[in-house]
């Protein structure tokens, strides 16, 4: 009771921020106590549009670090842990090493994220408000997530390697709207929702296919899962969303992240991993706890989807597509596109979003597919997408 009622109180003593400077992806500042780590920030070169891209190595060498190795025990020691010492296996299915594929290019960024966000705060190029106490608080638990995150990535390359499949490089990135606090912690939360969900189809995918991994990654569904209860609490929301979490899939993951943070072709083996990409799908105006009628919008074409909108639309048809709705536990909603309209090759449109009925409370992942209108689970709604992923976040 002490722990939450501290809990409750460092919430409470973080200030609703006001927008601050962008956020800094380079230079010489360290993350907290990094002296004592090793650890520091990776370079960065100011882009043609001003945005300052996050590039690795970090200052101790991740991604690269050889286990065991001195470096290895620091990162250890920050993480409060460390890497598995059982037997790697050293064979995976086709789809078992496509989805640590994904999973190890979903860490890379997550890494990333967490070294920027240390790096502005402890540069104070985000305020935390007047606390010490809940800045050398927060400071300390990501920290150790940081570390932790490392040791997901460096765990999953070492499985793909020990099965003689391709590790996974890192790319560079981009956090767009993270500029302070707030919006970093809320960005932190959605993401490690959307692996939470992914990371329920990762274990069917395992266990499917026979591979001998279903506890350890359990072991980090838990771990991220810990990880989204306090970044709830930071954003004054209970830190439990659901009873029964959303669930999602690899496509949507993999294509949030190329949509959003990556920077286009600079990705080290991007090709590597046999996981489409879609077209990016806007929520143009997101939705209450209520019954509404939603606007969204996609292009008809994307730089980086791989997904071909040509093959399911003839003649400017959009009639065969629907806007699925993926919420908790439960069967996919089906809602039909309304007042359609295609104009400077962007299709915009609104949907129903039936929040009263169905309690769409956390996560909603909204997707446009075309062919099918009868959907299972979340797996079956990413194979038939074009569009997507929509994330929604209701309390």
């Amino acid at each position: 009771m002490k722990y939450a009622l501290s809990l409750c109180a460092i919430a409470a003593g973080v200030t609703a921020l006001p927008q601050g400077p962008a956020p800094s992806y380079g230079g010489s500042s360290q993350p907290h106590d990094s002296s004592k780590y090793g650890h520091g920030q990776g370079s960065s070169n100011n882009g043609s549009n001003g945005v300052v891209p996050f590039k690795f190595p970090l200052a101790n060498g991740f991604p690269n670090i050889d286990i065991p190795s001195d470096a290895l025990n620091q990162i250890q020691l920050q993480a409060h842990g460390t890497l598995p010492n059982t037997p790697l296996p050293t064979s995976l299915s086709d789809a078992g090493a496509t989805t640590f594929q994904a999973i190890a290019f979903n860490e890379l960024f997550e890494v990333a994220f967490f070294t920027s966000l240390l790096q502005n705060l402890t540069s104070d190029a985000f305020s935390l408000g007047p606390s010490q106490y809940a800045k050398n608080f927060i400071i300390d638990a990501l920290t150790a997530v940081q570390a932790q995150e490392e040791l997901h990535l460096l765990g999953a390359n070492a499985i793909l390697s020990s099965a003689k499949r391709t590790p996974i490089q890192p790319c560079q990135y981009i956090f767009p709207g993270v500029d302070s606090f707030d919006s970093a912690i809320s960005t932190a939360s959605l993401f490690t929702d959307v692996v939470l969900g992914t990371l329920q189809s990762a274990e069917n995918t395992f266990a499917t296919n026979g591979d001998d991994v279903i506890r350890l990654i359990a072991s980090i569904i838990g771990q991220e899962g810990e990880q989204n209860g306090f970044y709830r609490v930071l954003g004054k929301k209970i830190p439990s969303a659901l009873p029964f979490l959303t669930g999602s899939s690899g496509i949507f993951a993999f294509s949030a992240l190329n949509q959003i943070f990556v920077v286009p072709g600079t990705c080290g083996n991007l090709d590597a991993i046999n996981v489409p990409i879609l077209l990016p799908l806007t929520v143009v105006d997101p939705p209450k706890a209520t019954d509404s009628d939603v606007h969204f919008k996609f292009p008809l074409k994307s730089d980086i989807a791989t997904v071909d909108i040509a093959k399911v639309v003839k003649n400017g048809d959009y009639s065969g597509l629907k806007l699925v709705l993926v919420n908790q536990q439960n069967k996919p909603i089906v809602e039909d596109l309304k007042d359609i309209k295609v104009e400077d090759g962007v299709v915009s449109f609104t949907a129903a979003f039936p929040f009263n009925e169905n309690e769409l409370n956390g996560l909603t992942i909204a997707a446009v597919t075309a062919g099918k209108s009868d959907f299972a689970n979340p797996d079956e709604v990413a194979a038939a997408s074009i569009a997507g992923p929509g994330l929604i976040e209701i309390n």
